[in-house]
């Protein structure tokens, strides 16, 4: 077993010692446990209204009365994003396109973490730090500011972006000499596919050039170096911004400030731009990350690249001190919405990457109790309250192995499983105190239930060391395979449940195999194909087989995924909002008409923020002469809405068409529907 260095780092790798697993290998297998794991998640959630834009820039006549996208057509900051969807989708199909670009953006967030871990973290063993930053990072769902996670399992273009983000970042962190220019090209990629993400991240690393050069020396950086990458950082964001934004002009005319901040803000998306509205656990654990990395300082200071990394985490951390200031201080419109917060998903990375350093330390020192903690951190960061009672466990068992509180070794205690006698005995016992108090609390108010994972993680490690002091071994052995045989059957196992998967979604939905639950399941789990599978999905599809191509439909303002599904222009989704001031009068005034409430945009935004679903039911207990008056009123000649009798009286204005599950579609009777669009619409509400 190799020792830890006396810094507080990673293991030195041993003579001779190569990778465990061939780099891109191990990729493609950390992919089929990811997607067994997480799924892989296709035509629904934000791609449900950003590929609507992208069907209609390949097919105009689709969607061509849509309110929605005919917005983006004055500004649009996704045109770089759909060049590439549609390069890929053209080629592939839609499905096999995104699935093409889901593989791509994996493969490059793995590249660009295993790059800078290992940069940061020199002479590890089996490159283990870069593949646990890897995993650390895919499973992390805790602290999540801003709801923006580091990865998901499906195709966005801010993951693509933040991929490419990664590659640059390892560039410039990892070989400054030639990571200046190397960090060009995927800085350039990640501005044309997320402008807002892609500038922030050339403001990243433009701002650590120079903090690098400020160090006078330490960072290995100079100033003429610094300023070449500042030179590239700042033109390769040339491009993209002029593709995404430049023919947008002031979005905000046409609306008073104080209008455009409750449209564009409050109301379009508050979950991604204001702090305030953020809860605790999210606060909390998003402190829990600086704070675990903070414990690794000492070990990534001993190289230049590692300290390059932690004056990087610092300037991020000041850009989000600069957000909060200029958002809940300032209240800067501009700042806003450029949705500064989404540093914060670059910031928890970095954390990441150096949290992964110190894991590999606790587990290298071979100790069951800081193998355990290796564990429980690693375990911690998939939910917020998770987190939280771990990293206290962290922190005091950190606190508690300092020079300053150990005591002399006891013989007698020698075997205890934290290796150091009776300092090791004091550890374990402040260890499992701090962990008791969190899982208590955890009980009480974590409404995930992590107690359950860290218990079950905890008593079944405690198992294993139990066993092994009644073995008395030196140490854990399992008879095994070659490492030839473990890989392929590790490979095997991971691609199992994908490759079933991807079989399952060949099958015919409306087959009697196609209605397996089996088969469904596979499908929602990874859904590689066009394959519904809610009953809003499949009331889309049914319309797109059986209505008019140029039929518009009114729905309920909360689902997202009918218009995808469809191909059919929806008057109104409350997910899918423009940008622009005027686009953004149009969608709040169909708001307002389809929920029944047209008030001043301040008051509807209150009512909105202290209960979303509450107002949004309002449509659902419209009747059917008020759903065929609001579909006139927004030029529409179908209405999607429960399946109820009530709502095809004797004589009435709704004519009932196909039911899904608990939802059905309508069509207004022709002599209404002759007269749809005649009447004023939404406009007379702004």
């Amino acid at each position: 077993m190799s020792s830890t260095d006396a810094t507080g780092g990673v293991p030195a790798a041993e003579d001779g010692a190569g990778d465990a697993w061939p780099i891109w290998p191990a990729y493609i297998l950390i992919l089929g446990v990811y997607l067994t794991l997480r799924g892989y998640h296709s035509l629904d959630g934000d791609q449900a209204y950003r590929l609507p834009l992208l069907l209609h820039q390949q097919e105009p006549s689709v969607y061509a009365a849509d309110p929605f996208v005919l917005a983006f057509e004055s500004f649009n900051p996704h045109r770089g994003s759909q060049a590439v969807l549609g390069a890929s989708c053209r080629v592939l199909g839609l499905s096999a396109g995104l699935l093409a670009l889901f593989v791509a953006t994996f493969l490059a967030t793995c590249r660009g973490l295993d790059r800078l871990a290992r940069s940061a973290w020199p002479g590890t063993q089996a490159g283990a730090v870069g593949l646990v930053a890897i995993v650390l990072v895919l499973t992390a769902k805790a602290g999540s500011l801003g709801t923006n996670h580091l990865f998901e399992a499906m195709v966005l273009d801010r993951l693509m972006a933040l991929a490419a983000g990664w590659l640059a970042v390892a560039a410039a962190v990892g070989r400054p000499e030639s990571g200046w220019w190397r960090a060009g090209p995927p800085l350039l990629l990640a501005a044309i596919i997320h402008p807002s993400l892609g500038l922030q991240l050339a403001l990243l690393v433009a701002g650590s050039w120079i903090a690098w050069a400020a160090t006078r020396g330490r960072a290995a950086v100079g100033w003429g170096l610094a300023g070449r990458g500042i030179l590239v950082a700042t033109a390769a964001v040339l491009p993209g911004l002029a593709i995404n934004v430049a023919s947008g002009g002031a979005i905000a005319e046409g609306l008073s400030a104080d209008d455009f901040w409750t449209l564009a803000v409050e109301l379009q998306g508050p979950q991604h731009m204001l702090p305030h509205l953020w809860r605790m656990p999210q606060w909390l654990a998003g402190a829990c990350f600086p704070a675990l990395a903070a414990l690794s300082l000492r070990g990534a200071w001993s190289s230049a690249p590692g300290r390059r990394l932690v004056l990087m985490l610092g300037m991020a951390m000041l850009w989000l001190a600069a957000a909060w200031a200029a958002i809940e201080a300032l209240h800067s419109l501009r700042v806003t919405i450029f949705q500064p917060f989404r540093m914060a998903t670059v910031t928890r990375g970095l954390c990441l990457v150096l949290i992964a350093g110190r894991l590999v330390s606790l587990w290298a020192r071979g100790t069951w109790l800081d193998r355990l903690r290796a564990i429980l951190v690693g375990v911690g960061v998939m939910g917020d309250w998770m987190l939280v009672a771990v990293t206290l466990a962290e922190l005091a068992a950190t606190v508690s192995g300092t020079d300053f509180v150990r005591r002399p070794r006891r013989p007698w205690l020698a075997r205890w499983p934290g290796g150091a006698g009776s300092h090791g005995l004091a550890q374990g016992l402040v260890y499992a105190a701090m962990l008791a108090m969190g899982l208590f609390y955890l009980s009480r108010h974590d409404t995930e239930s992590g107690q359950r994972v860290i218990l079950v993680v905890s008593i079944g490690w405690g198992g294993i060391a139990i066993w092994r002091l009644a073995r008395g071994a030196s140490a854990l052995r399992l008879t095994h395979p070659t490492r030839e045989g473990i890989q392929k059957v590790a490979m095997v196992a991971a691609w199992a449940v994908p490759a079933a998967a991807l079989l399952a979604g060949l099958v015919p939905a409306d087959s009697t195999l196609g209605r397996s639950s089996a088969v469904r399941g596979l499908v929602a789990r990874c859904r590689f194909a066009a394959v519904p599978v809610d009953d809003f999905e499949r009331l889309g599809a049914w319309c797109r087989r059986n209505t008019p191509a140029d039929a518009t439909f009114v729905g309920p303002p909360g689902p997202k995924t009918f218009r995808l599904w469809s191909r059919r222009s929806l008057a109104f989704n409350r997910s899918g909002s423009p940008y622009h001031a005027a686009g953004l009068a149009d969608w709040f005034a169909r708001f307002q008409d389809h929920v029944g409430r047209h008030i001043p945009p301040a008051e509807f935004a209150r009512e909105y923020l202290s209960g979303r679903h509450r107002l949004e039911s309002r449509y659902d207990a419209m009747t059917a002469d008020e759903l065929a008056a609001l579909a006139r009123r927004q030029g529409a000649d179908h209405v999607l809405a429960t399946a109820d009798d009530r709502m095809i009286p004797a004589g009435g204005p709704l004519e009932l068409l196909h039911v899904e599950g608990r939802h059905a579609v309508y069509r207004l009777r022709p002599e209404l529907a002759s007269r749809a669009g005649s009447e004023d619409g939404p406009h007379r509400h702004r």
